[in-house]
């Protein structure tokens, strides 16, 4: 808060506002032809929105104004809101456009942007969406806020008044001869502040143990989930998986803990229970009201919980979230020409809507089906015992009771009452889809694409759905195709038939990691091929131990600001760049036996303990991750084809049988590998005495290793699952170590 007290209680309070200059000096409809969706929408607008860039400094440099940065987002309720009511308003509009220069970004396009703002922000105790930023003209900030109605009052109920915070910056910045230097120094700032590593001794195992000791004492036994309060709860599904993978390794307590938080987050009104798919987060610590926009990576993230709870603990009842989660994914984020995903849905149907589309009430439901299913949607739903209520006071659905509760309540019999419930839910579903559709924004970001393709994977094993498999290769055919750039990344956004917007770490990270889960699932070369040309990417790319994960070269050259150094250790709101970057290339070390990469994977966690500080452990589980491989080590699954002289046909159908084996069967951190005559050198080092044992048999044998250690090869699928799940498995008891 410290510039905004300069700006109010210094040259804003004297400051008088000088004749204004005229709005024809901005471009019109600048946005016109903008790839994101958002800003050709705010084209329409009365404000004349600029896009990000070099002209647009420039013009401000010119006009000897400052800028007035709006960062926001198609999916973001608050900043719909503002647009139509804040920077619809008729003053505001002419004060902006004769004042100022306005740039509009869109946070899931330029996340080198939001970045840096979102940790500018924290000095004027704001964050999130619409983040309103008021900038010098080489975009140094002075004074950021949220969410902004257009009152002229300093202060409402609201928030800050626009009209009064316009005229103040305004007026400062044409006679307050300190205004650049304010927001030069507070730029300063930011970046000393976030290229200070802290001096950390502690070791990865100590790390690590922290992780899992905190997760666990955060852990709410009642609601589920890690980290409970008063405020919004997120997913936080890298910190399930960790709890998944911590407790295969002799610690079931996590594994409860996991499957417990994914079943109550499955009946919360965060889950839409007629169409699949979950909503942003929920602004409660119930899970019961959401914001309500779908987020791609959200349900990439929770598919791939979702799936590997269900090839843990077996239950169907997990397994037919993650269905229904790839129910909603393929009817609504899919696109069926590219056979790539759209990166999120709208909340809000119409101007003024908050979540409509989704939320019920009680005669709503009556009108859409019999009596006897009317009955048992308002008690399953929760609409008669402390219902769930969205801003608009209308009914958000949630899991009340199970089948076996309602039954006891309608007194019928359960399996009735599982038909009454199946019936409820189609009707409702079917009077839905007559209402206006949330809008879904068709932009195909390569970060969440790969994140989606490597989710589809994951669930194709766990399902035993081979077309999963194959829309995830699809996509990844698709952005090997079209998004590759010049120097050899990838592109962070295609949209209207083109490639745009540089690509950062996180785009290149994520298809390495979709990349090496491609290659085991499908055994195709190119694959692999391709995620070593971008683990070299991320190799050279790496400053002081670090990604250069927040910013784009042409961010750093624009602007006269020194970006802070990117804290990628911690998820949020998709997983740890540096950590998915670490397990990543551990992954591809073990597949082709090339040390450097493993090499790379310790380095790059060499710099956890120093910047991960005080963060939640909810939001440290790719991390945790990461750090759990590199204590429990990773089991290799070689899958060895026939080579004698009389190998038959029948031998592919039995590689192809211990294959799926492999692959269906739960581990952390188990990497899988097709190995023949041609790649026999890539194995581990421990299992090349009996490849070379075993030469010339007729049929195919699967091998599992792990550490220096093989077990003896086996033919059949069953015997090669049990030996996933127990091979080489450490378990912690009284006197220490103890193989299982």
């Amino acid at each position: 808060m410290v510039c905004l007290f300069a700006l109010h209680h210094a040259a804003l309070a004297r400051a008088s506002a000088p004749v204004a200059d005229s709005a024809d000096a901005l471009p019109p409809n600048a946005l016109a032809d903008a790839p994101s969706l958002y800003l050709r929408k705010a084209s329409a607008g009365p404000v004349r929105w600029q896009p990000w860039g070099a002209p647009a400094f420039s013009l401000a440099r010119k006009l000897h104004r400052p800028v007035l940065l709006d960062i926001g987002a198609m999916w973001c309720h608050w900043c719909h809101v503002m647009d139509e009511t804040t920077y619809s308003d008729a003053k505001v509009a002419d004060l902006i456009n004769r004042n100022f220069v306005p740039i509009k970004v869109d946070t899931d396009e330029r996340p080198d942007i939001d970045a840096y703002y979102q940790d500018a922000a924290g000095a004027f105790g704001a964050g999130g969406w619409p983040l309103t930023c008021f900038t010098a003209d080489d975009a140094a900030p002075v004074f950021i806020a949220g969410y902004m109605p257009p009152d002229a009052a300093e202060r409402t109920p609201r928030g800050f008044g626009m009209l009064w915070v316009l005229d103040r910056v305004q007026g400062a910045y044409a006679n307050d001869p300190n205004f650049a230097k304010v927001a030069h120094d507070l730029a300063a700032k930011i970046a000393e502040h976030g290229s200070t590593l802290a001096a950390d001794h502690t070791t990865a195992d100590g790390l690590r143990a922290r992780i899992l000791i905190e997760l666990k004492a955060s852990y709410d036994r009642d609601t589920g989930g890690f980290g409970a309060g008063k405020g919004p709860r997120f997913y936080d599904f890298p910190a399930i998986q960790l709890a998944l993978a911590h407790g295969f390794f002799g610690h079931p307590e996590y594994t409860a803990m996991a499957l417990d938080t994914l079943r109550k987050i499955a009946a919360g009104g965060v889950y839409d229970q007629l169409g699949g798919g979950f909503h942003r987060y929920s602004t409660d610590p119930n899970w019961r009201v959401p914001h309500f926009e779908k987020m791609g990576y959200d349900q990439a993230m929770g598919l791939r919980a979702y799936a590997e709870a269900y090839q843990a603990s077996g239950d169907r009842a997990l397994a037919e979230v993650a269905r229904s989660i790839v129910g909603y994914v393929n009817g609504s984020l899919l696109d069926p020409k590219t056979h790539t995903f759209y990166s999120h849905q709208d909340a809000d149907s119409f101007a003024g809507d908050n979540g409509g589309y989704y939320t019920w009430t009680a005669d709503e439901v009556k009108r859409a089906m019999a009596p006897a299913q009317a009955r048992a949607a308002l008690l399953y739903f929760g609409f008669s015992d402390l219902p769930a209520r969205a801003p608009n006071g209308r009914i958000v659905l949630r899991v009340a009771m199970d089948s076996a509760q309602l039954a006891e309540r309608m007194q019928v019999p359960e399996p009735r009452a599982k038909q009454l419930i199946a019936q409820a839910r189609a009707a409702m579903l079917a009077a839905r889809q007559r209402r206006k559709t949330p809008q879904v924004d068709h932009a195909v970001m390569t970060d969440r694409n790969a994140l989606m393709a490597s989710a589809y994977l994951s669930a194709s094993q766990a399902l035993g759905d081979p077309q999963l498999a194959r829309i995830a290769l699809d996509d990844l055919d698709f952005i090997l195709a079209h998004l590759r750039a010049p120097d050899g990344g990838y592109y962070h956004e295609w949209s209207n038939s083109r490639a745009s917007v540089p690509g950062l770490a996180a785009d290149q990270v994520y298809l390495l990691a979709a990349l090496v889960d491609a290659y085991q699932m499908s055994g195709e070369t190119k694959y692999l091929a391709q995620a070593r040309v971008i683990a070299t990417w991320v190799m050279k790319s790496r400053h002081n131990g670090l990604l250069a994960n927040r910013t784009t070269i042409e961010f750093v050259n624009l602007v006269a600001l020194q970006p802070a150094t990117p804290q990628v250790m911690f998820d949020q709101p998709m997983p740890s760049v540096e950590a998915t970057a670490a397990i990543a290339m551990a992954t591809l070390a073990a597949l082709i036996s090339d040390p450097s990469y493993a090499q790379t994977s310790s380095d790059l966690l060499k710099t956890a303990p120093a910047i991960t500080g005080a963060m939640p452990p909810s939001t440290l589980g790719t991390l945790g991750l990461a750090l759990e491989r590199s204590a429990d080590g990773e089991a290799v699954v070689a899958i060895v084809a026939a080579s004698g002289v009389g190998a038959r046909a029948s031998a592919s159908a039995a590689a192809a049988s211990l294959t799926d084996a492999a692959l269906r069967t739960y581990r952390p951190f188990k990497v899988v590998m097709r190995i023949d005559s041609a790649n026999g050198a890539q194995s581990p080092p421990a299992m090349r005495a009996m490849l070379a044992a075993s030469a010339g048999r007729n049929v195919p044998l699967a091998f599992v290793c792990a550490g220096t250690a093989c077990a003896n090869p086996v033919e059949q699928p069953a015997r090669l699952a049990d030996l996933i799940r127990k091979f080489g498995v450490a378990t912690e008891s009284k006197g220490g170590l103890a193989q299982r």
